[in-house]
């Protein structure tokens, strides 16, 4: 219902949020959307209230306080619930028509309850949903079964009109502490956004403060699990330096092509919107290198290899669902290919009969009136698995990983050839980490995913649609999976080859940019889709994007029928070329 964020293309929402608080010279944190992704008008009228009446920085500050907690997301909901009867009774009295616009608000619940399927109550939380359902309820004069538990939540979850940001702040704290034993006051205030001083050394040396941030970063996404980075001032780009390319050599290895084809790349694929950048397309930095003298290079190094060791120790912790999960998800996919490259019938002098072509027989003197199997088609698939690894995963990097192990594994297992690289943009280079190769046998080196940098969704997938050399076959049919938030974000701005300004590399522009390289690689004969794991403000550009061929995975249970599912729809779109 409620998420955090800062871009995006909900302006419906927005100026939801602005009409509400009478003012339109903020940048709400949080936007409020039903599951399908349209903007939940009293909702985010609610959040313009809060604004009003409490201000919605002091309840950023409280909600920011517990955004590492597993729970965060259980929390956002049910406070949310508490401040919206409070600001509900302040702004009654100047607005009455809040009345009718709360009942049809609980209509809608109710609505969309009796919609909703087995699998999407399955992804809710149910100690969110039945204090929703108890919300909406009393509201439109409903019975509902509560435990006596679930009462007193629902009773301290009515904050008082009367409640100040103070005491809105304190009946936070005061419900957490007594149905969870938690207490936000006991966790680090998040840090403030730069200010005057530093948005003005920002912009003079924008590029300078371009570093790979592992578990670093301002919490500015969905949730404290999608970090986004934030663009705080254009200065005037220049283009990588020699201290760039060590740098990036440095963390990232050496390129797997040669410095020919590398230039011969980036003549080719570095122009237009890109004109300026660089590409790299490496196997990571090698184990046993020499730690390098760049003080930021070693830094991110031992960051990388911490991260790897949390990757495997996670898989490690999970393994029976990790192992589960590729059985499942190996078994649909053998069974799509089963069905779908099955042997197809051919005419023939004897088998089983042909009715509809039986005359051919007494008119014609045609014997192939019969019909049996076909030569088998083979199933010569190869597969590209490409994961965004900017800072907006670098709170889930442990899941994109055991994602990608799943995908990768199973395609394996169902003798599938597979590669997978992480991509990224940092420095002016957008560099493609290959993590396991077509021909390798293991998925043990996608543990060396981690995140950090900006992410240039475009030229990464132009650059990987032009990866194909090293496929086990020449004839195979080869399709591209990306597992993204869609919300492509780069410090280096589009070039400015139209206008005398540059624009920065984020929002609709970009997004257009990644949609214009999906419909080129679709019309080189690439079949892509996407796996969507982000937010829900995104998933308008996921759409616009990858078009139908996407599937959005909000938890694990989720992966082996929704990557089937894309697969089938490729194959089909493949099968009509």
């Amino acid at each position: 219902m409620i998420k955090k964020h800062f871009t995006g293309n909900a302006r419906r929402a927005r100026n939801l949020i602005w009409n509400a608080a009478g003012r339109y010279d903020f940048d709400p944190p949080f936007l409020a959307f039903h599951p399908d992704g349209t903007p939940d008008r009293y909702f985010n009228m609610v959040v313009g209230l809060v604004e009003k009446w409490l201000g919605l920085a002091r309840v950023w500050d409280f909600f920011a306080r517990y955004g590492d907690d597993r729970r965060a997301e259980e929390f956002d909901e049910l406070l949310w619930l508490g401040l919206e009867n409070c600001v509900y009774e302040k702004e009654l009295t100047e607005r009455p028509i809040l009345a009718a616009l709360r009942r049809e608000r609980a209509e809608e619940f109710f609505h969309m309850q009796g919609r909703m399927t087995r699998q999407q109550m399955e992804m809710q939380s149910m100690l969110v949903y039945t204090q929703q359902e108890a919300r909406w309820a009393e509201v439109s004069g409903r019975g509902v079964l509560l435990t006596p538990r679930e009462k007193r939540m629902a009773q301290a979850l009515k904050f008082p009109g009367v409640l100040d940001a103070a005491g809105a702040v304190e009946a936070m704290e005061a419900f957490l502490l007594e149905f969870f034993h938690f207490s936000p006051a006991d966790m680090p205030a998040t840090p403030r956004e730069p200010g005057a001083l530093a948005r003005l050394l920002l912009r003079r040396e924008h590029r300078r403060h371009d570093r790979l941030l592992v578990r670093v970063g301002i919490e500015e996404g969905d949730h404290p699990r999608a970090v986004q980075t934030r663009h705080w001032g254009l200065g005037r780009w220049t283009g990588a330096t020699e201290a760039d390319a060590a740098y990036i050599r440095a963390v990232f290895g050496e390129s797997i092509l040669t410095e020919r084809e590398l230039r011969a790349l980036e003549n080719e694929l570095c122009v237009g919107d890109d004109e300026g950048c660089r590409l790299l397309l490496s196997r990571g930095a090698k184990p046993d290198a020499a730690a390098p003298e760049n003080r930021e290079a070693s830094d991110a190094l031992a960051d990388a290899r911490a991260q790897r060791a949390r990757n495997e120790a996670f898989l490690h912790a999970h393994a029976s669902s990790v192992q589960g999960s590729i059985r499942r998800l190996a078994t649909r996919i053998d069974t799509i290919l089963s069905s779908y490259f099955r042997q197809q019938p051919e005419p023939a002098r004897a088998g089983r009969l042909r009715p509809e072509a039986a005359y051919r027989l007494p008119v014609f003197g045609d014997p192939r009136v019969f019909s049996r199997r076909g030569a088998e088609l083979e199933p010569e698939l190869c597969v590209d698995l490409l994961l965004d690894a900017s800072q907006s995963r670098m709170n889930v990097q442990e899941i994109v990983a055991s994602e990608a192990y799943v995908i990768a594994a199973s395609l394996e297992k169902v003798h599938i050839p597979v590669r997978v690289c992480a991509f990224r943009s940092l420095r002016g280079y957008t560099v493609l980490e290959v993590l396991k190769d077509w021909r390798e046998h293991g998925c043990e080196g996608i543990c060396r995913y981690f995140a950090g940098g900006w992410n240039r969704d475009a030229l990464a997938l132009e650059a990987i649609g032009r990866l194909d050399g090293g496929m086990p076959s020449e004839t195979a049919r080869r399709m591209l999976l990306v597992l993204t938030d869609a919300s492509p974000n780069d410090s280096a701005p589009f070039a400015a080859t139209d206008t005398l300004i540059p624009r920065e590399y984020e929002g609709a522009a970009a997004v257009r940019a990644a949609e214009d390289a999906v419909r080129a690689l679709r019309e080189d004969g690439l079949r892509v889709g996407a796996v969507f794991h982000g937010s829900t403000a995104h998933l308008e550009s996921a759409q616009q994007i990858y078009g139908h061929a996407y599937v959005r995975i909000q938890k694990a249970a989720q992966l082996a029928q929704g990557v089937s599912d894309l697969l089938l729809m490729l194959l089909r779109e493949a099968r009509q070329d």
